[in-house]
C-alpha cells in the first residue's frame, strides 16, 4: 500500500484491537498518545515509514505486546527503558533509526525475547552484560553502530 499522512488518533478507540500492522507505507510525525490506549495489542508494526521524534515510553505499559516493530524511521533519542516491562516480548525491531546513547539494561528483563535487531543507529557504549538473561535470543542483529569493548567482542564471538 501507498497510505500516507499521520495516523488518526482514532485508532486509540479500537479497545479490542490485538494487531497493527501499517508497514511500508508513508506515514509521518510522531505516535499519537492516544494508541497508549490499545492495551490489548499482541503486535504493533510500523516499520519503513517516515515516524520521528522519540520512542514513546508508554510502548513499555502494552502488557500484551509480543512484536514491537518501528525499524526504518526517523525515531530518535534513546530507547525507553520501560521497554523491560514487556514481559512476553519476543521480537524487538528498532533498526535503521537515528537512536542514540547506550542499550539500556532494562531490555535484557524481556526474558521472552528471541529476536532483538538494532542495526544501523548510534547507540554507543558496551553491550551490557546482562544480555546473557536472554537465553532464549536466537537472532542479535547490532551492525551499524558505535558499540565498542571487550564485552562486544566476547558476545560477537560467542554468537558466531
Amino acid at each position: 500500500m501507498d497510505l500516507t499522512g499521520t495516523i488518526p488518533s482514532q485508532l486509540g478507540n479500537l479497545s479490542f484491537l490485538g494487531w497493527l500492522d501499517i508497514h511500508d507505507n508513508n506515514f509521518h510525525g510522531s505516535i499519537s498518545i492516544e494508541l497508549a490506549d490499545l492495551h490489548r495489542l499482541k503486535y504493533f508494526h510500523l516499520g519503513n515509514n517516515n515516524f520521528n521524534g522519540e520512542i514513546p515510553s508508554w510502548f513499555g505499559y502494552f502488557a500484551k505486546l509480543q512484536g514491537l516493530y518501528l525499524y526504518g524511521n526517523n525515531f530518535d533519542g534513546v530507547i525507553p527503558s520501560t521497554l523491560g516491562n514487556l514481559s512476553k516480548l519476543e521480537r524487538l525491531s528498532l533498526g535503521r533509526n537515528q537512536i542514540s546513547s547506550r542499550i539500556p539494561t532494562s531490555l535484557f528483563k524481556c526474558k521472552k525475547l528471541k529476536f532483538l535487531s538494532l542495526y544501523s543507529n548510534s547507540l554507543e557504549g558496551s553491550i551490557p552484560a546482562e544480555i546473557g538473561n536472554l537465553t532464549l535470543l536466537d537472532t542479535l542483529i547490532l551492525e551499524n553502530n558505535n558499540l565498542k569493548g571487550k564485552q562486544f567482542r566476547i558476545i560477537v564471538s560467542f554468537i558466531f
